[in-house]
């Protein structure tokens, strides 16, 4: 029976687990009726609690409204729980400019989230089988789409399950007439206004004159290509993991360690770098992942790569540097605060300055901490950035040298040089912190006062 056909495939895919609480996204078409039909039915044995979520896109007025007192009347009958939202898609669409299936995807998300969140449910199910996996290869397909794009759906993705993805659109509208749920039917399915109608009405039928079960080998050459696709990713993290630094808003790449792999390889890891800079790929497709790889090879130090998102990248002596919302960079401006013995401040990146007296110098780590000799401090304290012609006396070395020159020693960004806080006194550079310290306020065996400086970054 195809009730066991789909707890089979739940169990042996980890969609939920005893006690689980779930939202049932339910329009009140045959799939998404069954799956709330068939999830009532196990909610027993599993002691599940089941929601019923059911958006109204606010498209076809009345057939709407019908649609959800359809899904009331039923959550009614067997006592489920019902949340209704009604949503402005068209407004929505044309205030974001996004086609009305975007729209909706997104307003209905946000929606299935919300009553997630107010009633601590774990999951969200939506009733995609295989012929909407079908569909979406497709519609990815004919938009160039690469592996994780022809990857299809998968069963658990983040908190949506799709329990039906054991199942063809034939055999769920088969069990709405042995029970006979009577499900409501989307007249806007069988518009062709629409490209995945255009594929399902026109394409697929098309299709099947080649093949009969083009569906089914469809959906196994998906299956293949996710199992590789997941194969390289767990490849790309091992990359990363070696060969990258993410700090805030950046990520830090090694160029010369991945130029001999493979472009598949490097294409996942590119893929991998924007998706944990931005959350996602939208708008990111062959041809960024194409540039990226060429500005690989040909760009030099200081050379940047513009994508979408505010997302770009820097060449810098040897690494590619990943940047999210660089405007934010340069809007920081310049300051000047002044820091009191034993307290911290705020810069305007949020990362913090502490000045205090220590009895004796303890054991630190790296530059992002250093001891000085609080008897030859001159004046106020202050932390401030970079100004032109700053000059300070490098620890270790004689004679003075620029600030500007000690950065591009230290490889440090033209973009990010403006951000990296000094702690100045009244006679100059005490710390660029993080960096250097000036060797005229070092402390010695005579020190009889000493100060400790750190930089902690949020």
């Amino acid at each position: 029976m195809m009730i066991e056909k789909v707890e089979k495939f739940c169990l042996n895919n980890n969609l939920f687990k005893v006690n689980d609480c779930l939202i049932i996204a339910c329009s009140g078409g045959p799939d998404s009726i069954a799956l709330a039909d068939i999830m009532r039915r196990l909610q027993n044995k599993y002691n599940l609690k089941i929601i019923i979520a059911h958006a109204e896109h606010g498209i076809r007025q009345e057939s709407s409204l019908m649609d959800a007192q359809y899904v009331k009347e039923y959550c009614i009958k067997y006592d489920l729980p019902f949340y209704l939202e009604h949503l402005k898609v068209p407004s929505f669409a044309r205030e974001n400019k996004l086609s009305m299936e975007t729209a909706a995807r997104v307003l209905r998300y946000r929606f299935l989230r919300k009553i997630k969140e107010q009633t601590g449910a774990v999951k969200i199910a939506t009733a995609h089988h295989l012929n909407d996996q079908v569909e979406t290869f497709l519609q990815h397909l004919i938009r160039g789409a690469g592996s994780e794009g022809l990857s299809g759906m998968r069963p658990v993705n983040g908190d949506i399950i799709r329990p039906f993805l054991c199942l063809y659109r034939r055999e769920i509208e088969t069990y709405c007439e042995q029970y006979d749920l009577k499900p409501r039917l989307d007249e806007t399915n069988l518009s062709l206004d629409y490209e995945r109608n255009k594929i399902r009405l026109e394409l697929l039928p098309e299709l099947e004159r080649y093949n009969i079960n083009v569906v089914k080998s469809i959906c196994n050459s998906a299956k293949i290509i996710a199992e590789q696709n997941d194969y390289i990713n767990c490849c790309a993290q091992k990359l990363y993991d070696e060969n990258c630094k993410q700090e805030k808003n950046t990520i830090v790449l090694k160029s010369e360690a991945i130029k001999k792999e493979h472009i598949a390889l490097k294409s996942a890891l590119y893929r991998l770098i924007i998706k944990k800079m931005q959350g996602n790929l939208e708008n990111i497709g062959f041809k960024h992942i194409d540039k990226i790889d060429k500005f690989l090879y040909n760009g030099h130090t200081g050379s940047i790569l513009q994508l979408p998102h505010n997302l770009r990248i820097e060449q810098s002596y040897g690494n590619l540097i990943f940047q999210k919302s660089c405007e934010d960079i340069v809007l920081l401006g310049n300051y000047n605060f002044k820091i009191e013995m034993n307290s911290t401040i705020v810069l305007p990146d949020n990362s913090i300055i502490e000045m205090k007296q220590v009895d004796k110098p303890f054991k630190i780590k790296g530059n992002n901490e250093c001891f000085i000799d609080g008897d030859k401090l001159t004046g106020t304290v202050h932390v401030r950035n970079r100004l032109a012609g700053d000059k300070m006396m490098p620890k270790g070395l004689n004679g003075t040298k620029k600030v500007k020159d000690i950065f591009i020693d230290r490889k440090i960004p033209a973009k990010l040089r403006d951000t990296v806080p000094l702690v100045c006194d009244e006679r100059g550079i005490i710390w660029i912190a993080g960096v250097q310290q000036d060797s005229y306020y070092t402390i010695d065996e005579n020190s009889k006062s000493i100060v400790y400086l750190s930089l902690k970054k949020l």
